[in-house]
């Protein structure tokens, strides 16, 4: 019975020292994995956003640009101060929609700012011919911080989400916090229980479970 009893206390220290370790493995490893976290969802926001803007009414689109920029409409661009804003969000700026932008800019004596979510290679290949006034052309994430400035995000779709399964649902991030609040509370337990051995092996459980979900989670 002693040999019992000492057996459980030794188990008790070890498991005592796992769970603090393992908070501070998790601790760690969730600083390091914020700021890739927080990317990713930075990122995902803004293929949503050029998603969206894909759809969008083109003229609606203009109009509020116009306004924001203190600008007016002529063709598919906006003129405001000395720049010609040319939107287009419909798939990979072509050379030729390049090209109509950079004739009205031109046209109306002005510098062209093209705001897309891609541009072809041929684009890339070909910029230097367009050299008779300055062209800037914004990457998607450089158009949706633009967007953002003037408040013209497009409101995003909420799309139905489809049955989480299980195992995805008790693995999400947010749950390591319970998993490991869990696991203390059954380690203070096991220290008053008969039932010692049950409770340490659920919080060893409880552990196990917060260093899946940090690994394997979203």
């Amino acid at each position: 019975m002693a040999y019992e009893c000492n057996f459980i206390k030794e188990l008790y220290l070890i498991i005592i020292i796992a769970t603090a370790v393992t908070m501070l493995t998790v601790l760690l490893m969730r600083l390091y994995f914020k700021k890739k976290d927080m990317s990713k969802a930075k990122q995902k926001q803004i293929a949503d956003c050029m998603r969206e803007l894909m759809t969008a009414d083109r003229s609606n689109l203009l109009e509020q640009l116009a306004m924001a920029t203190n600008g007016f409409i002529q063709n598919d661009a906006i003129m405001s101060g000395n720049t010609c804003i040319y939107p287009y969000f419909f798939g990979k700026l072509s050379i030729e929609k390049l090209n109509i932008a950079y004739n009205l800019a031109i046209k109306n004596n002005k510098k062209l700012l093209v705001l897309c979510s891609e541009t072809t290679v041929e684009i890339e290949k070909n910029i230097e011919l367009f050299s008779e006034t300055p062209i800037s052309i914004l990457s998607k994430d450089q158009a949706y911080s633009f967007l953002s400035k003037y408040g013209l995000l497009p409101e995003i779709k909420i799309r139905s989400k489809k049955r989480t399964h299980l195992l995805k649902a008790a693995l999400r991030k947010s749950k390591i916090k319970g998993y490991l609040f869990t696991a203390i509370i059954l380690l203070f337990t096991a220290a008053f229980s008969p039932y010692a051995i049950l409770c340490i092996v659920a919080a060893a459980f409880n552990i196990t479970m917060s260093i899946l979900c940090e690994i394997k989670g979203n």
